[in-house]
């Protein structure tokens, strides 16, 4: 009888933890889509936040918005990239190495009047990326620079 209520504790035990484990929530969603429109929200600048404000960028052009359009990688990892840069427009090509890695290549714009946000902007020199909770996070300078963007 002992034998029976250890065994029927031991099944209760482990229907509650498999219940616990299955219904927790895991809201840290990951992935390396970059696929689609985005915006710039801030930049990490060696450990500095900076966000868009009327000081750093002109609200009157394009919302004051930098954006980013990355079309559906080849089945080589390349792809093309489009965008405004607050005042100008840019276009370009990147390819995905490997999940994570990044390579920006040469961007064709021009940089006539453009507010201090976008100096920022570094899209070149993208090294890795990541797409975390719907943020799209690129990183380069050996991830002490981050541009991050939402998705759009």
């Amino acid at each position: 009888m002992q034998t029976f209520v250890s065994f029927k504790n031991c099944i209760l035990i482990l229907f509650t933890l498999t219940i616990f484990i299955g219904c927790s929530k895991d809201d840290d969603s990951f992935s390396y889509d970059l696929t689609g429109s985005w915006k710039v929200i801030y930049f990490i600048d060696e450990g500095k936040k900076i966000t868009k404000s009327d000081q750093n960028t002109w609200p009157d052009s394009n919302n004051g918005d930098i954006t980013a359009l990355f079309s559906q990688p080849n089945l080589n990892g390349e792809g093309s990239i489009e965008g405004i840069t607050v005042t100008n427009s840019y276009t370009g090509s990147y390819t995905i190495v490997e999940n994570g890695k990044l390579s920006i290549g040469s961007v064709a714009t021009t940089l006539i009047n453009e507010p201090e946000w976008t100096k920022l902007f570094k899209i070149t020199a993208a090294q890795s990326f990541e797409v975390r909770n719907d943020i799209l996070l690129i990183y380069y300078n050996d991830k002490q620079n981050t541009i991050a963007l939402e998705r759009i």
